[in-house]
């Protein structure tokens, strides 16, 4: 980047217009002075790069909560005959909040157990007709047997004795005696009567009604036990030792599911909860000691971390963390804003370098590094970890090196740059240097000025005298 700068043209201008006016004639005087390129020396501060433990405070805002927050829903929607409690009471686990009417309740009771009844008894209902079912089915297998045995074994009309035989038989015995002995087909026909006989007794012996008739039962007593459940949701207890919040319930209203009756609260052992960005993540570990400082009170505490939470929020896309008060006091309230106060320390000395040294160009890192004082190189950094004001270098950078900290905004890769801090005498002779090469071409300057001075003098005594 270079500039173009003209020397002496304010005198020279003057210069001649005083000629012309003393000469009173229309010759005219120039003069010209060459121009030159002068390269544009950018002014900086620089600082050199030395090794260090990188150590700094952190300040996350947070926000005090109470170690368990538990909101009571009433699992039975009714009206409220009793309130047992007010905002502010310290109440124990199972102690009595408030009561509800549990008329509808008793009703659905009565209604459960009397189908409880109905299905008892239809259940012995069951079983009854299922044991004459199995007597009536075995006794006519029995007869239907017997008749065979009589086929079997007659000889003739008064071996028959048809007082004995079933009505579905007769006809086959009325054949037998219109003739002298059975057929193939009345024997064939009494065999299949027995065969009927042990499928009838074998259904007669199943159980689909029986087991039909004792679900009806199970379920029956189920819908009791629920309705007698409900009756006990009548009272609702709180879950935890705490202290009442948020109740604004009064007796006569309607409460249910759908809506929390009140909070239980625990501050016992209140936490602060935060969530911080995963950059912040390698500085916190579990167990680590912190101070939170409570502004509204100016109260610090200290504290120990937790939790870290393995999986970010989903909105945020932050990680949050649970700070414990180690000494908690009563003062303390949900919600109150806190300034957690960690302190990271990285023991292993690493190259530093100033975080106002640093700039981001495409994504990288890049530093402006002189090692003559006079000009700069272009340099692009690793970084291993960062505080508000110092970066840790993993490469790019050695110690002893000097890096611009200031007026990196208007530099590029060797550029030539003007120290103006006091750094030692490193580069002392350097900027000796410099001012030295200021006052030669400012004498040059004033030499030039002087020199077109007093040619337009000569100039001028010469027209006087042509006049």
């Amino acid at each position: 980047m270079k500039f173009r700068k003209r020397v002496g043209v304010g005198l020279l201008a003057t210069t001649m217009v005083l000629s012309f006016g003393l000469a009173g004639c229309n010759s005219e005087t120039t003069s010209s002075v060459e121009e030159e390129e002068v390269e544009i020396s950018y002014p900086v501060e620089i600082a050199e790069i030395q090794k260090g433990e990188l150590v700094s405070e952190l300040k996350l805002p947070g926000n005090v909560m109470a170690s368990k927050l538990v909101p009571v829903i009433p699992m039975l929607a009714g009206e409220v005959k009793t309130v047992r409690v007010k905002n502010g009471d310290t109440v124990k686990r199972n102690d009595v909040l408030i009561e509800i009417d549990a008329t509808d309740v008793d009703l659905n009771i009565s209604q459960a157990r009397a189908g409880l009844e109905a299905a008892e008894a239809n259940l012995k209902s069951a079983k009854s007709m299922r044991e004459q079912s199995i007597k009536q089915a075995e006794l006519q297998l029995q007869q239907a047997k017997d008749v065979v045995e009589m086929i079997k074994n007659a000889d003739s009309q008064a071996d028959i004795d048809l007082d004995e035989v079933p009505e579905e038989l007769q006809g086959v015995f009325k054949s037998i005696l219109g003739s002298n002995m059975p057929t193939e087909s009345d024997k064939k026909q009494a065999e299949t009567a027995v065969k009927q006989a042990e499928m009838a007794l074998q259904q007669a012996r199943g159980t689909d009604q029986i087991s039909a008739a004792e679900a009806s039962v199970k379920q029956a007593k189920v819908g009791v036990e629920m309705a007698e459940q409900q009756k006990t949701h009548a009272v609702v207890r709180a879950p935890m030792a705490g202290q009442i919040s948020n109740f604004n319930v009064s007796v006569g209203e309607m409460v249910s599911p759908q809506a929390p009756l009140l909070q239980l609260v625990q501050m016992d052992e209140p936490v602060v909860q935060l969530n911080v960005n995963e950059s912040v993540l390698p500085n916190l570990q579990v167990g680590e000691k912190v101070d939170v400082h409570i502004r509204s009170m100016n109260k610090t505490y200290e504290g120990n971390i937790r939790h870290i939470s393995i999986i970010p929020a989903e909105q945020s896309r932050a990680y949050p963390v649970e700070i414990a008060l180690v000494d908690p006091d009563d003062d303390l309230r949900i919600g109150m804003l806190a300034e957690v106060i960690i302190k990271p320390s990285f023991a292993v000395e690493e190259i530093l370098v100033p975080a106002n040294a640093v700039s981001t160009e495409n994504n990288e890192r890049i530093v402006y590094v002189t090692s003559d004082g006079e000009r700069v190189e272009r340099r692009a950094i690793t970084i291993a970890n960062e505080t508000s004001e110092m970066f840790s270098v993993e490469s790019g950078l050695a110690e002893g090196e000097y890096v611009v900290v200031r007026g990196t905004h208007q530099l590029y890769d060797g550029a030539l740059i003007n120290i103006r801090n006091n750094i030692g005498q490193t580069f002392e002779s350097q900027t000796e240097e410099i001012t030295e090469d200021d006052e030669i071409t400012e004498d040059a300057e004033h030499n030039e000025i002087e020199e077109v001075e007093d040619e337009v003098e000569i100039e001028v005594e010469i027209e006087e005298k042509d006049a």
